[in-house]
């Protein structure tokens, strides 16, 4: 009973505390800073003044437990009044706010390095499941508190540049930003730079819709702006984050038609042709998600729209969707390629291939990853298998922004 009291007091005091009574809060903040003293400074404490603090802090600690408000109160006064002249006591407020800082770079540093990991979605490619980031064209940007409150809910963003003189689009690149963002920069003949906060693809997308830009077997053709004419004005909607759960794999093998993230190490990304220059965005990504469409052993061939998974159209829930090409999924489902546009790639129209499984765990399994939206997803198609090394967990939950696909990822 005592040890279930105990328990249900530390729940309270935790998660409760704004609407705790004022000796609770006041006494554990003085608990909390006699301990913290004992602890720091116990090697330079006389026998008599560790005593003495000892003391004080168990009967603060009894009182706090037994919920003895008047107690509680009275040993708080003492700890001001007895406790807080000695030296070191009273700590700088700069000092608390650092230390409490640190203590949460490591909190948030270990969750991400070993069990959940924050995952932005850059590219279209899991399109309808997963939003990448979109750029839409609108008539006018809206006044401020509307963009604020579009950024707060939706993740969006607008954008809005004119030519002030006449000028030529030049290049076009994509960086990361702040880790978790994409920004692409579209540079002028006269030295000036426009930066959209989308991914590249995206960007390209917008221009093209204007007839700026146009892609083709022998490379690309960028458009030129008259002075005074609006080059982008656009909403730019944020990719989803995802969180994805970097431990669930070190319990269970991977499972197919789960949403999975992996790196791409030892994955040639760039060896498309120029027959899919669209998806050049995509190459420079140091990790993918998709859909695990293969598991070790399986034998996989593309015949559209179907995917055939042992002799056997895919029958998990996400690949069927897929397959199925209800909207908003497109209208084609599972794309092949041909082999004679792609004499490279892995999955063609020439044949069945088959994932390789030596039947140890962990080692040279691999696995076959395609985009739901695989008219514009750069995939297993393209550059082959996975291997187990490079797989990272599956992606459990959209964390923001908060549209209809927050919430847990099917």
């Amino acid at each position: 009973m005592k040890l279930l009291r105990t328990i249900l007091s530390a729940l309270a005091d935790s998660c409760l505390s704004w609407v705790l009574p004022k000796w609770r809060r006041t006494g554990h903040e003085a608990l909390a800073a006699l301990s913290r003293y004992i602890n720091h400074y116990r090697p330079d404490l006389s026998e008599t003044e560790l005593a003495t603090c000892t003391d004080l802090r168990d009967k603060l600690r009894t009182a706090l437990r037994d919920w003895n408000g008047e107690e509680a109160q009275r040993l708080a006064q003492l700890v001001e009044v007895h406790a807080a002249p000695l030296p070191g006591f009273k700590r700088h407020a700069a000092a608390e706010l650092a230390e409490s800082f640190f203590v949460i770079m490591v909190v948030f540093l270990g969750i991400r390095t070993y069990y959940a990991q924050p995952f932005r979605i850059p590219t279209g490619s899991m399109q309808p499941t997963l939003n990448g980031i979109i750029v839409h064209p609108v008539e006018e940007v809206p006044s401020l508190p509307v963009s604020l409150w579009d950024m707060a809910t939706l993740g969006s963003s607008y954008v809005e540049a004119v030519a002030e003189t006449p000028k030529r689009l030049v290049n076009i690149t994509d960086h990361p930003k702040y880790i978790l963002f994409t920004e692409t920069e579209l540079s002028f003949d006269d030295g000036s730079k426009v930066t959209v906060p989308s991914a590249k693809g995206a960007g390209i997308q917008s221009l093209r819709e204007q007839g700026k830009f146009t892609a083709s077997l022998t490379g690309l053709r960028l458009g030129a702006f008259r002075e005074g004419v609006t080059m982008i004005r656009a909403r730019v909607d944020a990719g989803d984050m995802v969180i994805v759960n970097r431990v669930a794999y070190n319990f269970r093998l991977p499972r197919r038609g789960e949403t999975f993230v992996f790196d791409t190490r030892g994955i040639n990304t760039s060896m498309q042709q120029r027959s899919v220059v669209s998806l050049q965005d995509q190459q420079s990504g140091t990790h993918y998600i998709k859909r695990l469409c293969g598991l070790p052993g399986d034998t996989l061939y593309v015949q559209t729209p179907h995917l055939l998974i042992n002799g056997k159209p895919g029958e998990e829930a996400g690949i069927a969707r897929v397959q199925r090409r209800e909207a908003p999924y497109n209208s084609t489902g599972y794309q092949t390629l041909s082999h004679i546009l792609q004499p490279a790639a892995w999955l063609t129209d020439r044949g069945p291939v088959s994932l390789r499984d030596n039947g140890v765990p962990f080692t040279l399994r691999e696995y076959a990853a395609l985009g739901d939206n695989t008219v514009n997803s750069l995939d297993s198609r393209f550059w082959g298998p996975v291997h187990q090394f490079n797989i990272v967990g599956p992606a459990a939950f959209t964390l923001w922004p908060f549209t209809e696909h927050w919430g847990l990822i099917d």
